[in-house]
């Protein structure tokens, strides 16, 4: 079976659910990949080549030190990717928060 790539995601945010007050960098790589999640399932949209880095296919080590910077300029190029990161990017603790893992 294929992984799915929100679980995939949901993973790198639950290895960090000890630490609630994740830091800036992490919450954002985080929402980062969940919103690259929707536009792969939208498939009529291409991923912003900025954000190519943050394929899950990266080991979530990796990602820990990414710079996000111009993935998130990417990002808010468009108003659609823009809604759904900051939502995302917003939210990224609940699941934590209400001990969903």
């Amino acid at each position: 079976r294929k992984p799915d790539c929100f679980r995939q995601a949901a993973g790198q945010i639950y290895i960090r659910c000890e630490d609630l007050d994740m830091d800036e960098g992490s919450r954002v790589r985080a929402a980062i990949s969940m919103t690259l999640c929707e536009l792969k399932t939208a498939q009529y949209q291409s991923t912003p080549m900025e954000c190519a880095a943050f394929s899950l296919n990266t080991k979530t080590d990796a990602l820990q030190d990414m710079p996000y910077a111009d993935c998130v300029e990417a990002i808010s190029r468009s108003a659609q990717f823009w809604a759904s990161y900051s939502g995302y990017l917003r939210e990224i603790r609940e699941p934590c928060r209400l001990n969903l893992f």
